[in-house]
């Protein structure tokens, strides 16, 4: 069974990645999560395992000790990666997984945990998020089943994704939500209008997901891009024509930016989001040691606050200027 306890008890000896708490709750998280869906192999345009595994190692070896899955990050194999890669210091490590809408019913949650375990290697986990909400099944059923496994020590900490105000209201009648995983990055911003205020005042965590705006704030990219086979970002908001040549305009104030830091567009839009009022630790992809390692160079330094306000409102004429989509990845103006 899991302990809470102290940074010095979760982090990695011997490295220099800073921990934060998470919320209320008595876990430390490392001031960067590592992400695991491109592991997946079935979004991104396929991964190889082994770079996954030296990834993972890498992340430690910075001392990320937090790691953020899914199984529907290639049907379970993620986890499976994850599990193997983390034997012998698990003990050591926060992991973040999450329920998919298939197993929200009441009588689908435990046997939803158990099989994530049993992917993970582990008898608990310490962060357990409902991935969307659903459409079918009461939120009730969800959040009292959960609550139960919170209370017999299995899970150390609930958390919702993807959910508007309104759904995270009506969650918290029936249970507490120590946790919130949103979409923000300079490029995406919806959050802003309500949901992060609210996290604020009721001291919820918030780790948001893709604070590269799925790889353009690298300026890796040019307009044209052509993606990989498999590779399904080119169909999401962000790409589309309308939208992506205006981003990239924004990706070009980054490396403006960066280049008075001396670090590159993703440390600096990755530091940005870092260092917003509210954030507690931006959860980052990787699928080889060298974006790894270039990732963690977001640490460990600081924007001043002209450059996160120069920043800031070229984000705004941006991001505030976008349809109201119904998610990242899903055109539909709602």
């Amino acid at each position: 069974m899991s302990v809470y306890g102290t940074p010095s008890s979760s982090r990695m000896e011997g490295y220099f990645m800073g921990m934060v708490s998470l919320g209320k709750t008595k876990l430390q998280v490392s001031e960067i999560i590592q992400g695991t869906w491109v592991m997946g192999k079935d979004y991104w345009g396929g991964a190889e395992d082994r770079e996954s595994a030296e990834a993972i190692q890498c992340a430690l070896e910075h001392g990320i000790n937090t790691f953020d899955t899914a199984y529907i990050y290639g049907k379970g194999h993620a986890e499976e990666l994850l599990g193997e890669a983390l034997r012998g210091v698990r003990d050591k490590c926060v992991i973040i997984t999450k329920l998919w809408k298939t197993d929200m019913a009441r009588e689908r949650v435990q046997p939803g945990l158990e099989e994530a375990m049993q992917r993970l290697q582990t008898d608990y986990i310490d962060v357990f998020f409902i991935h969307y909400p659903s459409e079918t099944v009461p939120i009730e059923e969800t959040m009292t089943a959960l609550m139960r496994l919170k209370d017999e020590g299995k899970i150390g900490a609930i958390g919702v994704s993807n959910f508007s105000l309104q759904q995270m209201k009506e969650a918290l009648r029936f249970g507490e939500i120590d946790v919130i995983q949103p979409c923000y990055s300079l490029l995406w911003r919806f959050i802003d209008r309500d949901i992060l205020p609210f996290a604020i005042e009721n001291k919820i965590a918030v780790i948001p997901y893709s604070p590269l705006g799925q790889g353009i704030l690298t300026g890796s990219m040019q307009p044209g891009h052509t993606f990989r086979e498999g590779d399904s970002r080119q169909n999401t908001p962000l790409f589309a024509p309308e939208n992506f040549e205006r981003a990239l305009a924004v990706t070009e104030r980054v490396k403006e930016v960066a280049a008075r830091y001396g670090k590159t567009p993703a440390q600096t839009a990755i530091r940005w989001v870092m260092q917003c009022k509210g954030m507690t630790a931006p959860i980052v992809g990787a699928r080889n040691r060298k974006q790894v390692n270039d990732n963690a160079g977001a640490c460990r330094w600081e924007l001043s606050a002209e450059d996160m306000k120069y920043l800031d409102e070229y984000s705004r004429d941006f991001a505030y200027s976008l349809p109201n989509y119904k998610t990242l990845f899903d055109k539909t103006i709602v």
